[in-house]
């Protein structure tokens, strides 16, 4: 159980330091203990409804260490929180970087549970059809993330472009 627990660790420390890095890249560092903030909000509502819904009910990914209410809730702040906090350091991109910065956020997060195990898929894929269905889960997860927040004030770019002239990729 230890070992699950290290595993669980590194897989968040990971997620922090890409976090960082992203931070950097969007010349974001000063706002970080902020956009973390909103992360963990968002984390525990979506990372709960998520590992709920799609995970326990209908059985797509299971938890080395289960789903038991102490350990979904610390995985829905932690590692949902911050997918949400890196969507968050997005306000002011286009489409594809705003698509780009998430496939490199799911590939980092599905990388890192190669190596040290934390979650495992439920059903089996080519390897071709898993990355499409990874990849579609995540942006629309960052998507869902980034239409919330764009509704509480934090406008996303990419969203308002959308809005105003009906244009996906400006």
């Amino acid at each position: 159980m230890l070992e699950a627990w290290m595993n669980f660790a590194i897989v968040v420390f990971v997620q922090l330091l890409l976090f960082i890095i992203h931070a950097y890249y969007e010349k974001k560092l000063s706002e970080v203990p902020r956009i973390l903030g909103y992360g963990v909000l968002s984390g525990i509502a979506l990372g709960l409804l998520f590992d709920l819904v799609l995970g326990k009910f209908f059985g797509l990914w299971s938890y080395t260490l289960g789903f038991g209410a102490f350990f979904l809730t610390l995985n829905a702040a932690l590692l949902y929180g911050l997918f949400a906090a890196n969507t968050l350091l997005m306000k002011q991109v286009r489409l594809l970087h705003f698509f780009i910065w998430t496939m490199v956020v799911a590939l980092v997060f599905e990388i890192t549970n190669l190596l040290f195990h934390s979650w495992t898929w439920e059903f089996a894929l080519s390897p071709t059809k898993l990355l499409f269905v990874l990849s579609a889960g995540n942006f629309g997860g960052a998507v869902l993330v980034a239409v919330v927040w764009h509704m509480f004030g934090h406008r996303f770019l990419f969203i308002d472009n959308l809005l105003k002239n009906n244009q996906l990729l400006d």
